[in-house]
C-alpha cells in the first residue's frame, strides 16, 4: 500500500488540495474555532436505525443539500454524486443512457438507494439506473459509505444513498421551474406543499425531454430521452406521540440507444457501438405507508412498502424482451430509550419481503419467458450509547433467512470521539452480503447470455477510520481511509468460441483500498470553496484492476454569492482519472485504458425579485471529448437557461 499512497501524495490533485487546506488553516483558526457553530449537530437518519447527529455518527457520511444542488444547477442525481468522495459514475453517453454508480470500488448492484425510506433498487437486477433520478424537489442526499447490510440487508456492500424530498412547512408553498437548452432539451417541475398543526403534504411533478446526441462513434443518429415523475407524500400527527406517513411515486421513461456490432462476418465496426433503432421503455411505482407510536420510553414503527418496475426493449420498432419486478415488504421497529444522563437506545427490528420477477421474450414460448419469486425474512438489533469516555458507540447485528440461500449473519461496530471542539475521530467495521440477482440466476438471453442458478452470495467485510476537522470559523475537513475484502465476487466471463457471456463466482478475495478527502471553506461571507479527492485501488482476486473504477477522482467548486442577494455564480470541475474497460473488437473481452477527463460547469443565478430567479449554465465548458464507457460517446459543450418562481 505504501507505493500506492506515494502515487496519491504525488498526484497533482493532491498538491492542489494541500495548498488549499494550508491556506485555510491560518494563524487565527484556533481562536475562531472556539465560537464555531458546528455542522456536527445536523441530523443523519441513514447511519443507524434511529436518528443521530453527525457528532454521534461513526461512519463516513456526506450530505448534499438542496442549496448546493441549486447553486451548481445539477439536474441529475448522478452528476451531483460526482462531487462525493468514494463514488465513481459511469454513463453510456448523453443524459438518459444507462448510468451506474459505484461506491468504494464495489459493483453497481452493491449500493442500496432509498427515496424517503423506500428502497428503489430494481428487484430484477438489484441495481438502480441513475439515468432516471432527477434532482427536482430534493431536500438533501445522504451518502453513507461502507458495508451496511446490518441496516439495509442485501446489496449494501459499498454503501447507501438516501434521498429525501422537500416536505411542507406551515402555510402553503408553491414553486415552478422551466429550463431549455442544447439538444432541444426541456426540463421543468412544479410543486405544491404545505402544513397545518397536524397535517403536512407535498405534491410534485417533474419532467425532462431531450433529443440527445449520437452515442455511437459512427453515423449521425441522435439518441433522445424523456422522463416524467409524479410524487405525493403526506403526514398526519394528531398528537405528539402518534404519526402516520404515506408516499407514492411514479416514474415513466423512454430512452433511445445504439447496439453493439456483433454481426458476422465481422466488419470494421465489429465490437463497437453503431447507429441503430433501439429503445427501452420503463416505469416504476413506489409506495410506502408508515405509522409511529410512542408509549413512554418505547417507540414503535410499522410499515409497508411496495415497489414495481417494468422495462421493455424494442429493436427496429419490434418488441424483443422485457422484465418486470415486484417487491412487497412489511417491517416493524421498536426502540427503547433509557439511561438518563448517559443516553442509550436499544432497537429491535423485523422485516419480511417477497420478491417476484417476470422476464418476457418476443412470444410466450420464448426461452426467456419465465416467472420466479422468493421470500426472505430478517431480524436485527442495534444498541447505541453515549458513554463518559466515548461520545458515541453503536453495536448492530442482523440475521437474514432467504428462501434460495443459506442464512446469513451480518454485524457492524461504529465509534465516534470528539477531541475538543475542533476534531472528531471515527471508526467503523462491518460485514455485508449481496445475493445473486434474478438476472444472474435466471435471466436467459438467447444467443448472448447464460445465467447460473448455482451462484453463491457475495460476502464483504471492511473498515474505515477517519477524522473530521473544523477549519477556521466557516470550514470543515474530513479524511477517511477504507479497506474492504469481497469473497465470492460474481464476475461475467466471455467465451470467444461460442461468443456468449456467463456469470460465475471468483475464487479468492477481491481487495478494495483507498483514501477519501473532502473539504469546505468560506474565506468570506460571499465566497465558498468545496474540494473532494478519492484514491481507490480495487482489484480482482487475480490482481487485475476492476474495470470502471478510476484510481483518482476529484472535484472542486467555487461559489460567489454577494450579500446583495442578486444571485450566485458557481464554477465547478469534476475530474475522472484513467480507468480500464472492456474491448470486444478482437473476439475477446480484452482490456482497454480510457483516458482521464475533466468536466467544467459554470452556473449563474440572478434574482429578479425575492421570488423569481433567472438561471443559466454551461456544461462541459471545455468541450472535452471523452468516454466514460468504451465506445460510448457523451455530449459535448451544452448551454441552458431557465426561470424559477416560488410563492
Amino acid at each position: 500500500m505504501k507505493n500506492n499512497l506515494d502515487v496519491v501524495l504525488g498526484g497533482p490533485l493532491w498538491r492542489v488540495f494541500v495548498i488549499c487546506v494550508a491556506t485555510c488553516w491560518n494563524g487565527s483558526a484556533h481562536a475562531q474555532l472556539a465560537s464555531l457553530a458546528t455542522p456536527l449537530q445536523e441530523v443523519v437518519v441513514s447511519g443507524s436505525r434511529t436518528e443521530a447527529t453527525l457528532e454521534e455518527t461513526g461512519s463516513a457520511v456526506t450530505i448534499l443539500t438542496s442549496s448546493e444542488l441549486e447553486q451548481r444547477q445539477v439536474r441529475l442525481v448522478s452528476d451531483a454524486l460526482r462531487a462525493v468522495p468514494g463514488i465513481a459514475v459511469s454513463r453510456q453517453g448523453p443524459a438518459g443512457t444507462v448510468t451506474q454508480v459505484r461506491i468504494r470500488g464495489a459493483e453497481a448492484n452493491h449500493t442500496v438507494v432509498l427515496i424517503d425510506g423506500i428502497k428503489i433498487n430494481d428487484p430484477f437486477t438489484s441495481e438502480v439506473d441513475f439515468a432516471h433520478l432527477l434532482t427536482a424537489q430534493i431536500d438533501r442526499i445522504e451518502i453513507l459509505r461502507g458495508p451496511q447490510s446490518v441496516l439495509y440487508g442485501s446489496e449494501a456492500i459499498g454503501g447507501v444513498i438516501s434521498i429525501f424530498t422537500k416536505r411542507g412547512t406551515p402555510g402553503v408553498q408553491a414553486d415552478v421551474a422551466l429550463e431549455g437548452g442544447s439538444f432541444s432539451s426541456i426540463d421543468g417541475s412544479a410543486a405544491l406543499r404545505g402544513a397545518t398543526a397536524t397535517l403536512n403534504y407535498a405534491l410534485s411533478a417533474s419532467a425532462l425531454r431531450t433529443d440527445g446526441t449520437n452515442v455511437s462513434r459512427f453515423g449521425s443518429e441522435d439518441d433522445g430521452y424523456r422522463n416524467g415523475v409524479l410524487y405525493a407524500r403526506a403526514g398526519w400527527a394528531p398528537t405528539s406521540a402518534t404519526e402516520l406517513n404515506a408516499s407514492l411515486r411514479y416514474r415513466n421513461s423512454r430512452s433511445m440507444f445504439d447496439p453493439q456490432d456483433f454481426t458476422f462476418p465481422p466488419g470494421p465496426t465489429f465490437g463497437l457501438i453503431v447507429d441503430g433503432d433501439r429503445r427501452s421503455e420503463g416505469d416504476q411505482l413506489d409506495a410506502r405507508l408508515r405509522g409511529r407510536l410512542i408509549t413512554g420510553a418505547l417507540e414503535h414503527q410499522l410499515g409497508f412498502t411496495h415497489t414495481q418496475t417494468q422495462e421493455d426493449t424494442f429493436a427496429d420498432g419490434m418488441f424483443t424482451n422485457g422484465f418486470e419486478g415486484r417487491r412487497d415488504r412489511f417491517d416493524y421497529q421498536g426502540t427503547w430509550r433509557f439511561g438518563g444522563n448517559l443516553p442509550q437506545a436499544l432497537t429491535l427490528a423485523a422485516e419480511h419481503e417477497r420478491q417476484r420477477f417476470e422476464s418476457k421474450g418476443p412470444t410466450p414460448a420464448s426461452p426467456q419467458s419465465q416467472t420466479r419469486e422468493n421470500d426472505k425474512t430478517g431480524v436485527a438489533a442495534e444498541y447505541r450509547a453515549r458513554l463518559p469516555w466515548l461520545t458515541a458507540l453503536t453495536l448492530s447485528v442482523r440475521r437474514d433467512q432467504h428462501e434460495l440461500f443459506a442464512d446469513a449473519t451480518t454485524y457492524r461496530i461504529t465509534a465516534a470521539q470528539p477531541l475538543g471542539s475542533r476534531v472528531k475521530l471515527r471508526a467503523s467495521y462491518g460485514t455485508a452480503i449481496a445475493n445473486p440477482t434474478f438476472f444472474e440466476l435466471f435471466g436467459f438471453i438467447p444467443g448472448s447470455f447464460d445465467p447460473n442458478p448455482d451462484l453463491k452470495p457475495e460476502k464483504s467485510r471492511g473498515f474505515d477510520v477517519g477524522a473530521d476537522f473544523a477549519i477556521a470559523a466557516q470550514g470543515r475537513l474530513s479524511v477517511t481511509y477504507f479497506d474492504a475484502d469481497l469473497e465470492n465476487e460474481i464476475s461475467t466471463t466471455f467465451d470467444a468460441s461460442s461468443f456468449r457471456s456467463s456469470v460465475a463466482n471468483l475464487d479468492g478475495k477481491s481487495k478494495r483500498r483507498g483514501l477519501e478527502v473532502e473539504a469546505q471553506y468560506a474565506p468570506s461571507d460571499t465566497l465558498t470553496v468545496w474540494v473532494m479527492y478519492t484514491y481507490t485501488d480495487s482489484r480482482q482476486p487475480d490482481g487485475q484492476i476492476e474495470v470502471r473504477r478510476p484510481r483518482h477522482v476529484g472535484s472542486a467548486a467555487l461559489t460567489y454569492a454577494p450579500r446583495s442577494a442578486f444571485g450566485s455564480l458557481t464554477l465547478a470541475v469534476d475530474y475522472n482519472g484513467r480507468q480500464e474497460d472492456l474491448d470486444f473488437r478482437q473476439f475477446t473481452s480484452a482490456r482497454v485504458s480510457l483516458r482521464d477527463y475533466a468536466l467544467v460547469r459554470l452556473a449563474a443565478q440572478y434574482n429578479i425579485t425575492g421570488n423569481v430567479s433567472l438561471t443559466a449554465r454551461v456544461e462541459n465548458l471545455l468541450d472535452q471529448d471523452y468516454e466514460e464507457i468504451f465506445s460510448y460517446r457523451p455530449s459535448g459543450r451544452a448551454f441552458y437557461a431557465g426561470v424559477q418562481a416560488r410563492f
